[in-house]
């Protein structure tokens, strides 16, 4: 079957009136599919992730932070204070397949760009609205950012010390869990258009994904009614081990084989036929008991010499890599994840591909990370407004 040039979802425009995370990850990751992504920022106020984090001298405007989650896009600024404003972005909605917002609740009600104002523009359109705590609800008026959200679902207890200290996540987790449902959400609903159901609104909450995800796992002594259960948590089993010159995830308890062929491996047969280790389920509730006793055996090792060990049984280990040796991994280097791309204003870039590889229509790196209002002119000339007037909405401060 001959490969195409675009990605699945050419074709496919979607409007990008969020900020931050959680909007702008999923659309980056439908534009890297192929959907013709406009975002759309303030003029007087750009998105603040473009100063966020890593800026470059002489790069103002262009983070790494922004530079990784909007490449693909394109960019224009608007003033949606003002009616003409308005309108442009009103015209941008007819021709759009898909909109996606992040504001708290009613706000884009209140500018008159809610839901119901949209739909009569355009029967066919997608609207996915994201927000913190969702619009229902005593705490939809609360202002959300992805520590607040760890903090109320429940990840800083998760993550707890053994001395019952709460931790969190040191990444952005719940903003990145809800771009990802915000896209499946997106392609969802496409079909559901496809199908004949026409278009429709979509809500995402952070707290709604957060909980969602976290669930399986982390909740799981809180899923049976009508049982009580105090089973250690999964990620009991997840113990790092010290070796000679540095650590090691070696995860020998989940089947039997890989279990009797670790205690092999390492010289501790005996522990084969222990009673208190002698089953998954008690594997599982005596954690603790196995790191003692495995952690100084394994200590004599290097991480090196332990993975290639344990690789050679098929029992699942890692070595626990550093930043950089992510990027210099042979197998990430392999895969291909990482790519280098030009930026016009930032330089050279490293970035992580998307990670569906479609076999007929693979996803592209085709545009760089926009600058503030870079496709402007482009996209209303598009709306057909000629060059005269776009210098005129631009003195007037409607456009940048």
């Amino acid at each position: 079957m001959a490969v195409t040039v675009n990605g699945p979802l050419d074709g496919i425009r979607v409007v990008d009136l969020s900020a931050v995370v959680s909007g702008p990850l999923a659309t980056a990751i439908l534009a890297d599919q192929g959907a013709d992504v406009i975002a759309v920022e303030a003029v007087d106020a750009p998105d603040i992730v473009r100063s966020a984090g890593v800026v470059a001298e002489g790069v103002e405007g262009i983070s790494a932070f922004w530079a990784s989650q909007n490449r693909n896009k394109r960019a224009i600024s608007l003033n949606l204070k003002d009616e003409r404003g308005l309108t442009l972005f009103r015209r941008l909605i007819e021709r759009a397949d898909v909109v996606v917002q992040n504001f708290r609740p009613g706000v884009v009600d209140r500018m008159g760009l809610g839901w119901d104002a949209l739909h009569e523009l355009n029967p066919e359109l997608v609207m996915v609205s994201i927000s913190g705590f969702g619009s229902t609800g005593p705490l939809t008026h609360r202002p959300a950012f992805d520590p607040i959200i760890q903090s109320f679902c429940g990840y800083a207890a998760v993550q707890a010390d053994p001395d019952g200290r709460p931790r969190l996540m040191k990444t952005i987790l719940t903003d990145k869990v809800t771009s990802l449902n915000v896209a499946q959400a997106v392609c969802a609903a496409l079909v559901a258009r496809a199908n004949g159901h026409g278009g429709q609104h979509v809500e995402v909450a952070m707290v709604d994904a957060a909980v969602h995800f976290l669930w399986t796992d982390g909740m799981w002594n809180h899923i049976y009614l009508d049982h009580t259960s105090t089973t250690p948590d999964l990620n009991m089993a997840f113990h790092l081990y010290a070796t000679r010159d540095g650590w090691v995830l070696l995860y020998p308890i989940a089947k039997q084989h890989h279990w009797h062929r670790a205690l092999e491996a390492l010289g501790r047969s005996e522990l084969e036929d222990d009673p208190r280790f002698n089953r998954l389920d008690l594997r599982s509730a005596n954690i603790p008991l196995i790191n003692a006793e495995l952690s100084p055996t394994i200590a004599r090792y290097s991480t090196a010499e332990l993975v290639e060990l344990m690789d050679s049984l098929d029992v699942p280990a890692s070595p626990v890599h550093t930043r950089q040796q992510v990027v210099e991994d042979a197998h990430v280097q392999a895969r291909e994840i990482l790519v280098e791309v030009d930026h016009p204003v930032a330089g050279r870039l490293r970035l992580a591909r998307s990670a569906p590889i479609y076999s007929v229509t693979p996803s592209r790196m085709q545009r760089h990370a926009p600058m503030h209002g870079e496709h402007t002119d482009e996209v209303l000339a598009e709306l057909g407004c000629d060059q005269a007037s776009i210098d005129e909405l631009r003195t007037a401060g409607v456009v940048a």
